[in-house]
């Protein structure tokens, strides 16, 4: 069976309105996509708003990925919460899809998801990930091996300096 396919939204037996769909994702999603990453349990609340020929499709992912702390490579469990709208049209002529802008043909009746799941989820981790993310302190043994192989001074207990741009948020 494919994993992917209770993704699918069969939007023709759909009313017009506004539809919610959940759903949670596991190991065996993220390995339908070839993927690595790894995941405790991801939330993805999906509001699905239809007219006659226009769906809008809001996505709130939340939960926890596994990822390596960039510096000492210690496997922390970093939160993640991200929200997305995509804007699904149907039309008579093939045209060219966006990010967040979807066309159909006016012969499909349903529309799979996970692609734009797996995608939101991807984007939603940062680019830069350490233990002091999520409160911990990187392994010391494996911060002294590096430091001792670079010549830099840095203070037993010295803190990283955090992005000017979070201190701005809180």
């Amino acid at each position: 069976m494919d994993v992917l396919r209770e993704y699918d939204i069969e939007f023709i037996k759909l009313k017009e309105g506004e539809h919610q769909f959940e759903y949670h994702l596991t190991e065996a999603f993220f390995k339908a996509f070839n993927s690595s990453l790894s995941t405790q349990d991801i939330r993805v609340d999906l509001l699905f708003s239809k007219s006659v020929s226009t769906f809008t499709l809001d996505f709130e992912i939340e939960g926890n990925v596994d990822v390596d702390c960039d510096r000492c490579l210690t496997r922390i469990s970093l939160p993640i919460h991200d929200e997305h709208k995509v804007l699904v049209k149907q039309t008579e002529y093939a045209l060219e899809s966006s990010d967040d802008l979807v066309y159909i043909s006016s012969h499909d009746y349903k529309l799979n998801v996970a692609q734009h799941i797996f995608d939101f989820v991807n984007v939603s981790i940062p680019i830069k990930n350490t233990c002091s993310d999520v409160g911990l302190v990187c392994d010391p043994s494996v911060t002294g091996k590096i430091t001792s192989m670079i010549d830099v001074d840095v203070e037993e207990y010295d803190m990283p300096e955090r992005d000017t741009d979070e201190l701005e948020e809180e």
